[in-house]
């Protein structure tokens, strides 16, 4: 990979400690016009814009990038994350399925295949994505909660059920899979079960409006 000067890269790491991006940004735009195909700024910029929300930029030179090293897997996961934090879940999905093509993925490029496909409405390609998140890493919390949440706005129930509850074996300290599991109870008419864990992740979360909301419901009709 090629590498900034090390006065230059050094004064843009230090705007970096100091919390300064727009300043390290500055210096680094200056170093691309000076440089194009320099692939260490290119990342840094992708990755400092990412940080800063400004996800057109931050995908622009990811982008340039991937012109250069159209196969670098962790770019082209920066890249598809941008792309999904920015509701392009289409293109997101492209950029995910092209990083599992190359064998040189990790777990997660599932987990966020199966919020892009959730988000495009397709249920059963986010599940079976979720899936195989699952056979990666069966202990990876996040891939139960998202599970459930399929299952759940596909109508499987039972299902859904099941991994909010494997997530809850691992910690009871999950808000919103209290709540997604109340309303997946109530979704099957189990209105007892619904209350405790609505009850639950108001215990957890007093602030929670919506939990309150369905718990007030269940009680008082």
């Amino acid at each position: 990979m090629n590498t900034l000067p090390d006065d230059r890269f050094q004064l843009a790491f230090d705007k970096i400690l100091e919390g300064n991006l727009q300043d390290a940004a500055g210096i680094l735009e200056e170093e691309h016009v000076k440089n194009p195909g320099n692939i260490a700024v290119l990342l840094e910029l992708g990755n400092i814009y990412y940080i800063l929300c400004e996800m057109s930029k931050s995908i622009e030179y990811y982008k340039k990038i991937l012109e250069i090293k159209p196969l670098s897997p962790y770019v082209m996961y920066r890249v598809g994350v941008a792309l999904y934090q920015s509701t392009h879940f289409s293109e997101a999905a492209e950029v995910f399925n092209r990083i599992i093509e190359s064998e040189k993925h990790l777990p997660m490029t599932y987990m966020w295949l199966g919020l892009c496909y959730y988000h495009l409405g397709q249920e059963e390609k986010s599940i079976a994505s979720y899936r195989k998140l699952i056979e990666y890493g069966p202990e990876t919390v996040m891939a139960n909660y998202y599970m459930g949440v399929a299952m759940k706005s596909s109508g499987k129930y039972h299902d859904a059920i099941i991994h909010f509850e494997k997530l809850l074996h691992q910690t009871d300290q999950h808000v919103s899979a209290l709540y997604h599991l109340g309303r997946t109870y109530m979704k099957d008419y189990q209105f007892e079960k619904a209350k405790v864990y609505f009850k639950m992740a108001i215990d957890l979360d007093p602030e929670n409006k919506n939990a309150s909301e369905m718990y007030d419901y269940l009680i008082n009709g």
